[in-house]
């Protein structure tokens, strides 16, 4: 492990500086934060070394005091994500029309930056216990304050609390409005101050939700007859439900789950990873029973597997066997990169719609280690084409599926979200430190 996250560990508490020398030939954009501006309406202080600088100090503050109870991987946690909070300003950062207004902003920096970060943290040798919440503090912390300028309601919490630590947000948040200069930094505290007080109220402050626990209970009890595919799509569904303002309670759950009771239902694995990430090896060790729906299969019978001239031709065929695949109530493997957002919300809300169980299983690999697994392959792809992938790549959100599996490196299962058997599926097997929802709920 580096040095600096080590140092950390033992309570250390690193300046910008220190993160910049320390981190940035891992992560590359670290070096170019004092020549990103922002907009002077808004961080008055100046460039993104200056503010990051001064939400490390508020934050370090705030572990002195009001924060002190954050201790271990949590803590080490929270001052990585401040750290890197904007690391992809460097690269969005442009010059836009506000309301009439230029402005200084960088659209969708937060989640850029935590597909960003996926390979250059794999690549610091740390345990996903750490790199995990990272990724999450970094993609959702503009969410807090969103939230609650927009008043959204209780699911857009609970929904945030599946994808993130809420109350690590809180802390993340509130030091970000503290490290900066601008006219209205006591509103923008008091909105963070908010979220905190709505996620408490709406019992979403902790990882998952609150009710999580008796909510996972009654579900696998009530169920307990049923194949743990059943409870698993039936608790995942009440989630979606639960977010979207259709059910308020887990009684109306259970009662929507008897679509799922009588005559079987199709399951849908959608791996999510670029060339090289071990995605063909795993379907074929695990997943022998599904049948597989590849795009590259599909360009080899129209000419070459290379080929991507057809994209178009070759996503239609795939659809049309994935909607056969899916009225037969089939076990199906969606054989592809999966990297872009928008091509996985069109097969898995198909799939929903059947009636289907989603598992999402994510690869997550460093740089080096996708390239040599790139060369190694059979029909391995150019390191440009592995390169667009690596930038291209939007990183899954964990609502997108029931359920969630993270595949590390040696085939070692990283976390395991979403199933309500202490047994994980597809004859996997855990270890000590595979990432579970009761992780999130022990002292």
């Amino acid at each position: 492990m580096n040095a600096l996250l080590s140092a950390i560990e033992a309570g250390a508490t690193p300046s910008i500086g220190e993160f910049v020398d320390a981190l940035g030939p891992a992560i590359p954009a670290l070096k170019d934060f004092a020549d990103t501006p922002q907009d002077p309406g808004w961080h008055a202080e100046g460039d993104v070394f200056i503010h990051t600088g001064m939400v490390l100090d508020a934050l370090y503050e705030l572990l002195e005091n009001r924060a002190a109870h954050i201790t271990g991987a949590r803590r080490s946690a929270l001052i990585l994500g401040a750290a890197l909070h904007d690391v992809a300003k460097p690269f969005t950062t442009r010059r836009m029309d506000i309301q009439g207004v230029e402005r200084v902003a960088a659209p969708r920096h937060e989640m850029i930056g935590r597909s960003y970060l996926v390979p250059r943290l794999m690549g610091l040798d740390l345990p996903w216990s750490i790199v995990e919440p990272v990724l999450d503090l970094v993609g959702y912390h503009v969410t807090p304050k969103f939230l609650v300028v927009k008043n959204r309601d209780r699911g857009s919490y609970q929904r945030l609390a599946r994808s993130a630590d809420p109350e690590l947000l809180y802390w993340l948040e509130l030091a970000d409005m503290l490290g900066r200069t601008c006219a209205d930094q006591e509103r923008q505290v008091e909105h963070i101050e908010m979220f905190g007080l709505f996620a408490r109220e709406y019992r979403a402050w902790r990882r998952f939700g609150d009710d999580a626990p008796s909510w996972r209970e009654l579900f696998a009890t009530e169920l307990r007859e049923c194949s743990a595919q059943t409870r698993d799509v039936s608790y995942g569904s009440y989630l979606r439900d639960l977010e979207s303002g259709r059910v308020h309670h887990p009684q109306a759950g259970l009662a929507r789950s008897y679509r799922y009771r009588g005559e079987g239902f199709p399951e849908l694995v959608v791996p999510v990873g670029p060339s090289g990430s071990g995605k063909s090896t795993w379907i074929e060790r695990h997943l022998g029973d599904h049948a597989l729906v590849s795009l590259d299969a599909i360009r080899a019978e129209l000419g070459s597997r290379a080929d991507q001239s057809q994209n178009g031709k070759v996503r239609q065929i795939a659809k049309d066997r994935l909607k056969v695949g899916l009225r037969a109530k089939a076990k199906l493997v969606w054989d592809a990169t999966n990297l872009r957002r928008d091509f996985r919300d069109a097969v898995t809300n198909l799939a929903r719609d059947y009636g289907a169980l989603v598992t999402m299983v994510l690869f997550p690999r460093s740089e080096a280690e996708y390239a040599s697994r790139n060369r190694s392959r059979e029909h391995a792809v150019p390191a440009n084409v592995l390169r667009r992938q690596l930038e291209g790549m939007q990183w899954p959100e964990l609502p997108e599926a029931h359920r969630w599996l993270v595949v590390g490196p040696n085939g070692e299962i990283l976390a395991y979200y979403g199933g309500l058997d202490e047994a994980l599926p597809y004859g996997l097997e855990a270890t000590p430190q595979t990432l579970r929802e009761e992780m999130a709920w022990t002292p």
